[in-house]
């Protein structure tokens, strides 16, 4: 038998979840296919800045039992730089419970239903699972970083030149920090953020070499701190996927399958909660398939800050000596620092206070370099 619904969303996770709220609020009533038993605890950082936490607000969400945290501290060695959010502190919520609290009971989840092939039939778009064939005038493919959907469409982009992967896992200790912390290695990240009263998220990104049985071992005093494991041990990568396209009539992507760079600035899930509001808002009744090309300028405009701004904190975590100038400048500038954090949420221009930056930074390089030559000059030029 051929089923049909108005809107099919092919994926249960955060993305998934948050369009079928948003098109709820329209009148619709969608369905959704999660090819797994939901719900499923996949990597994930878990953090939620405050602008994200503002879109579920909107989206008549509020999580229960959540930690949060006030703001960002960057940590490299000695050097340090702290602020918190000018918007109100963001929310840290386990992936199991956040997966929990999105689900509105009017929105049909079909569980443990794996889609075998999508494609197009006149008016209608065709999908082909386990449990049956489906027709559609609008698939939306929420169905993650690796989305299958976007490849059988011709979507996926090559791969990119940079791999980088993730690794998560929860301890059982007292949360020593009301702000997530970023440590920086050689080649890597660790970011520790309180997920209760006594238990913390570690995550750490990095480039290829990253195992198992040394995920921890570039952050020996961070390790100390931690006790007993309370999760498994979780990966995922290459982070850095690319679409060709996210929508033509009939087919939308949404969250990371429409395309990803990478975790570091902590922004996956903001701007997943932003493009599920920015389609139940331009979604328009339409005979045929569904065609929204106001959702690629949407959709642009919500992703254009976080590519500026990760890839400039990508690029510079290649240079350490560079990253140890900024965190001089920013540690005797909280308020610029504040700045910056709402730029990463796209909440201001992130333009002035990277150029306050620019213009910052060249002195604390040329003190760091005096320093290291003539230790009382150093002190000096600072």
């Amino acid at each position: 038998m051929v089923k049909q619904a108005q809107v099919l969303i092919v994926g249960g996770g955060p993305a998934g979840l948050c369009a079928a709220r948003a098109l709820l609020k329209r009148g619709l009533r969608p369905v959704l296919l999660e090819r797994r038993q939901w719900p499923v605890d996949k990597v994930c950082g878990e953090g939620i800045m405050p602008a994200g936490r503002e879109c579920l607000s909107r989206l008549g969400v509020n999580p229960p039992q959540v930690c949060t945290f006030e703001g960002i501290q960057w940590i490299q060695g000695g050097l340090s730089a702290a602020a918190d959010f000018a918007e109100g502190p963001g929310l840290v919520v386990r992936r199991l419970e956040l997966s929990k609290c999105l689900l509105c009971p009017e929105a049909e989840l079909v569980e443990n239903c794996q889609v075998r092939s999508v494609r197009r039939a006149g008016d209608w778009m065709e999908v082909e699972s386990s449990q049956g064939l489906w027709r559609t005038r609008l698939l939306v493919a929420a169905d993650g970083l690796h989305s299958p959907i976007r490849h059988w469409l011709g979507w996926q982009g090559p791969a990119g030149w940079l791999r980088r992967w993730g690794m998560r896992q929860h301890f059982d200790c007292l949360a020593w920090n009301k702000r997530v912390e970023v440590h920086y290695a050689d080649g890597c990240e660790a970011y520790v953020s309180p997920v209760g009263p006594n238990q913390v998220g570690v995550a750490v990104l990095s480039q290829p070499g990253l195992r198992k049985q040394n995920w921890l071992s570039a952050f020996p005093e961070l390790r100390s701190r931690l006790s007993q494991p309370a999760s498994e041990l979780a990966g995922l990568g290459p982070l850095w996927q690319r679409a060709l396209r996210i929508h033509e009539p009939g087919v939308l992507l949404l969250g990371d399958a429409a395309g990803y760079l990478d975790a570091c600035t902590g922004e996956g899930l903001t701007l997943a909660f932003a493009q599920a509001e920015q389609l139940g808002k331009l979604w328009q009744p339409a005979p045929g398939l569904t065609y929204l090309p106001e959702y690629e300028n949407a959709y642009r405009s919500i992703v254009k800050h976080y590519y500026l701004v990760t890839w400039g904190a990508l690029w510079l975590s290649r240079w350490p000596w560079l990253r140890a100038g900024l965190l001089r400048v920013l540690g005797s500038n909280p308020g610029l620092m504040r700045r910056l954090l709402s730029a990463n949420q796209g909440l201001v221009s992130p333009y002035r206070p990277l150029l306050e930056l620019a213009f910052r930074v060249p002195p604390q390089l040329l003190a760091g370099w005096l320093g290291r030559l003539l230790p009382g000059v150093g002190e000096r030029t600072r």
